[in-house]
């Protein structure tokens, strides 16, 4: 049975697909009709979206955010504060295409739009909103599946939402009271995940594995920045040079998520 035709609106996307999509079609459309607005009020969340290339420090610089609410001495805020990962709404592969992966016949490029859930991340975020208890699915990504749900019950004050591309649907970023694009330089980025690589082997010389981590840097993830990632970063609010390194632009956020304390 042929994989049904996915249809991802964006205003991000500026010219061909990345070398090597995901394997289903890409529809780039840009709708005319404007995202109904969500602004925050003392009944709902605070939701900030923080985007950025792999590598740049986005999972690190949302602990450091909610560390540093809780260094101040607002620690019942920051046990409010819920951190989403994009990561965990990638889409489930067919049985053909994790077939075809497990043999090696076959390249799958994750960093791809189309690998993304963006309806079931909008359906949490919409309960999270309204205070509703919503499943959250967890992604593996060493297997490349889903291996469960974790349950969100509080009532968040604040959503962090981080990822390589939460901030390329308009669906997604119409839920967003802050846009933050984290800005680190590509040697910077590479040399980060080649780290985690060697440390996920557990540091094993592995020469096979160094060529194919290369090789879907150099074909995928690489044309998938410039394609998809980078043109995102027009819609940030706020631009953190240095990514989780940054404390001045780490404190400003913490800040904010502070006075948003005082004001409820």
């Amino acid at each position: 049975m042929a994989a049904p035709r996915l249809r991802i609106h964006s205003d991000c996307v500026i010219s061909s697909p990345a070398v090597v999509p995901f394997r289903v079609d890409t529809r780039q459309e840009v709708e005319e009709t404007a995202v109904a607005s969500t602004a925050h009020s003392e009944r709902q969340p605070m939701f900030i979206g923080i985007g950025g290339g792999r590598g740049a420090g986005k999972e690190f610089t949302c602990r450091y955010i909610i560390d540093k609410v809780r260094e101040r001495g607002y620690g019942e805020l920051a046990e409010r504060v819920v951190h989403l990962h994009l990561d965990d709404f990638h889409r489930e592969l067919s049985s053909e295409d994790r077939a075809l992966l497990e043999a090696g016949k076959t390249e799958i490029n994750f960093d791809h739009p189309e690998s993304f859930d963006f309806e079931l991340l909008e359906d949490v975020l919409k309960r999270l909103r309204a205070g509703e208890p919503v499943d959250v699915p967890r992604w593996d990504c060493a297997q490349k599946r889903r291996t469960g749900v974790r349950r969100v019950e509080c009532q968040p004050r604040v959503v962090l939402v981080e990822g390589i591309l939460v901030l390329f649907v308009k669906e997604v970023r119409g839920f967003m009271d802050m846009q933050v694009f984290v800005d680190v330089d590509s040697d910077t980025r590479l040399g980060r995940q080649m780290r985690a690589m060697i440390k996920a082997a557990g540091g094993d010389n592995d020469h096979s594995g160094l060529k194919r981590f290369l090789d879907n840097y150099l074909y995928m993830a690489k044309p998938s920045f410039e394609e998809f990632i980078w043109p995102t970063k027009r819609w940030a609010d706020v631009i953190i040079p240095k990514g989780d390194r940054n404390n001045v632009a780490i404190e400003l956020i913490a800040q904010r998520l502070i006075d948003l304390g005082h004001d409820s």
